[in-house]
């Protein structure tokens, strides 16, 4: 009788047939979120936000149960893993810290930002594998950055010049048609007549250093396919010609964006590029330097001119660049002070714009979301442990990247590594569109279907134009390294690593270089039972902590601007459902004070001082909150003359004042009201400071009104 065999197990590190349509999910991933704005006020606590994130768990959860299934698989782990963790991880017990004492909502938002991060970073490094691969998302990148910029050039030439045309007919109009609130003379109305007059397109993003800032790395890309074929001596111009045209492309409407921090990356990326090419041993003949050089020349003389011609490069653009800079000092001394504050734990994620406010300088232009420095973000908010952490992940990357060095090509080797994926990677591009598309009902600024429709074409057209270079090109991995360093160039002065749309490409490109020169080994087992469940159970977190709340949130927020005459019902809907969230309470007083202006009444009053309660209990560093209750309670004393209603005013605005040290209005509302209790040296001691503020300030919309300083200068007489 013949012995039972046991039974044989899997072969591991095959590459697993799911891998290539796993990949094709990334990609659409990638590709969507750019299409939709992440960079704008709030734009962490909408619904797509969380959305993305989840998906991305999701993603890796699937990997992680494929490579257990198959006993242990192939992946590539290491130090620079180790390093993201740690980062990640900081920034969790931050805002862990941050929920006791600041926005929970917020804290926790950002939090998952940054596990998002971290899961994309970790799984494309897992699901790429042949150097087609890598040249194909590269590939669908610059597509996609050429399509942002045909995107611009219609805003500049089309769109924007029609939106002025209407602000300066009918700026009432205009302010309806934009969704937002800007009462006539207002600080408001000022503000959105600077945005409408502005003449930088955007993209698909809310700023226009936004849209510079996902442009110049990609840029760098195209510049380097060049480069490459040089310095490898690829001499086939229908490899080098697509490149070309694209790069001018996009090079045109990064002039338009007028962002000195990205076009200074930029041209350190074309030194880098211009050494690595020379380090390659590449000796130019006469022949070819004068066909680069006056190619170059043609290419830059014609952008530069129609960009005077046009406008939109002015002398503003050199003269301003000392005040802008002068700026970003003002917020790195600011944002300094923080760290002094709190060393280990920061402000929180999603805390930086309410506690800037307390180290504002008075001369400062505005109260930012970010300190324009990526460094000192991530300093800021999470802490020095994350802040070194982003350092140690920074220099592992480079010195794996220098270590292990190779110019990626059509290898046997790589080629090897399992099946093409490139069709997937282009199947997901286009799904990547039409992701945007679905979910834009729920972003800030949904995808217009013309704009659907004319970047898929765009997006099409160069895909085809590249595709011989996907085919059997070259993309060495220096190219995809110094993108990532023009990005890091340009995020020291404009800021943005919290900006999914922006960081994104930092992440992407850091996991194709790595992917370039890390091989593949065998991951344990047990290894892939971990993964398993840490990935799951961060996807179930997501799901249970982020993405259902905000997503209640944000359809019952629409379901109110969509039905005005149930808004309380929506809002206390939204509040239900994100208990943490202060925006619903926020949107209640608003409501309920709106209902004590038309008919006064001590019920509505005191209702919209307990909505105020609750939505400073979520939020308690909001100068905006405090100076609001202080504004209600005030016009409140005007009409009862109630001494209690007096007293609460005088309260809400100390409080503001402490939370906004700087706020010029503050103080005058503060120095009025004390006058009113006949507290007269209050009044003066606090009028004076609402002077000095005024003084300081030489920004025209933190200063005084006139009627208002002549009012304020009376109290100190």
């Amino acid at each position: 009788m013949a012995r039972p065999q046991k039974p044989v197990a899997k072969p591991t590190g095959v590459d697993d047939p799911f891998r290539p349509w796993l990949l094709a999910g990334a990609t659409m991933l990638t590709v969507a979120r750019p299409l939709l704005p992440s960079d704008g006020p709030g734009s962490v606590m909408t619904g797509d936000g969380p959305l993305f994130v989840l998906l991305w768990l999701a993603l890796a959860t699937i990997w992680a149960l494929r490579v257990a299934m198959q006993r242990g698989g192939m992946a590539r782990f290491g130090a620079v893993d180790i390093a993201v963790v740690a980062l990640v991880g900081w920034h969790a017990i931050s805002a862990l810290v941050a929920t006791q004492d600041g926005a929970p909502r917020p804290a926790i938002a950002s939090l998952w930002l940054w596990v998002g991060f971290g899961a994309s970073f970790f799984l494309l490094r897992q699901l790429l594998r042949g150097d087609r691969e890598l040249r194909a998302l590269s590939a669908v990148m610059v597509a996609l950055a050429v399509t942002e910029s045909g995107y611009g050039y219609h805003q500049f030439f089309v769109t924007m010049p029609a939106d002025r045309a209407l602000f300066a007919q009918d700026p009432d109009e205009a302010v309806r048609i934009a969704r937002v609130y800007a009462p006539e003379g207002s600080r408001e109305r000022y503000l959105f007549g600077q945005r409408v007059n502005s003449t930088e397109p955007m993209g698909t993003f809310a700023l226009a250093n936004s849209l510079a800032g996902f442009l110049a790395p990609w840029l760098t890309v195209t510049l380097g396919l060049g480069a490459a074929a040089l310095a490898l001596r690829l001499r086939d111009m229908r490899l080098e010609a697509p490149a070309l045209i694209c790069a001018v492309a996009i090079l045109g409407c990064l002039i338009l964006t007028k962002s000195r921090a990205a076009v200074v990356g930029v041209g350190f990326g074309v030194l880098l590029l211009g050494m690595w090419t020379a380090a390659r041993g590449t000796r130019f003949t006469w022949r070819t330097s004068v066909i680069v050089g006056v190619v170059a020349l043609v290419a830059i003389g014609a952008l530069g001119a129609a960009a005077v011609w046009s406008g939109s490069l002015d002398r503003e653009v050199l003269t301003e660049a000392g005040k802008s800079l002068g700026y970003r000092l003002q917020y790195w001394q600011a944002t300094w002070q923080m760290i002094l504050a709190n060393p280990w734990f920061g402000c929180g994620p999603g805390q930086f714009q309410s506690t800037y406010a307390q180290f504002k300088l008075p001369e400062a232009s505005e109260v930012v979301a970010d300190p324009h420095n990526f460094l000192l973000e991530v300093w800021g908010t999470a802490g020095t442990p994350a802040a070194v952490a982003l350092l140690l992940t920074i220099g592992l990357v480079a010195w794996r990247i220098l270590a292990g060095q190779k110019t990626v090509s059509n290898s046997p080797a790589s080629v090897s590594q399992g099946r093409d994926a490139t069709p997937q990677i282009l199947l997901g591009c286009g799904a990547g569109f039409l992701f945007a598309l679905a979910i834009g009902a729920i972003s800030i600024v949904p995808l217009s279907i013309n704009a659907f429709l004319g970047g898929v074409l765009l997006t099409a057209v160069v895909l085809a134009a590249l595709w011989l270079w996907i085919s059997r090109g070259a993309l060495p991995v220096a190219v995809t390294a110094i993108a990532a360093v023009v990005l890091l160039v340009n995020l020291l002065v404009a800021g943005g690593i919290s900006f999914a749309g922006v960081a994104g490409s930092l992440w992407l490109l850091t996991a194709l270089s790595l992917a370039a020169v890390e091989p593949l080994r065998k991951l344990p087992a047990w290894g892939a039972t971990v993964l398993l469940v840490v990935m799951g159970a961060l996807a179930v977190g997501c799901f249970v902590e982020e993405y259902q709340p905000a997503m209640a949130r944000a359809m019952a927020l629409a379901a109110a601007e969509r039905d005005p005459q149930r808004a309380e019902q929506y809002f206390e809907a939204a509040a239900a459902a994100d208990p943490l969230s202060a925006e619903p309470w926020n949107r209640l007083a608003g409501l309920a004070w709106g209902r004590w202006q038309e008919l006064p009444a001590p019920a509505t009053f005191a209702a919209t001082i307990q909505f105020l309660d609750e939505a400073e209990k979520r939020d308690p560093r909001s100068a905006a909150l405090t100076d609001f209750r202080g504004d209600i309670c005030f016009r409140a004393y005007q009409l009862t003359q109630a001494a209690a209603d007096l007293e609460l005013a005088i309260a809400a605005f100390e409080r503001s004042a402490a939370l906004y040290p700087t706020n010029t209005f503050t103080f005058a509302k503060l120095a009025t009201a004390l006058a009113a209790a006949g507290r007269k040296a209050e009044a003066a001691q606090q009028a004076t400071e609402a002077l000095r503020l005024d003084a300081a300030t030489p920004h025209k919309d933190q200063k005084l009104p006139d009627d208002v300083r002549w009012q304020v200068e009376l109290l100190v007489r």
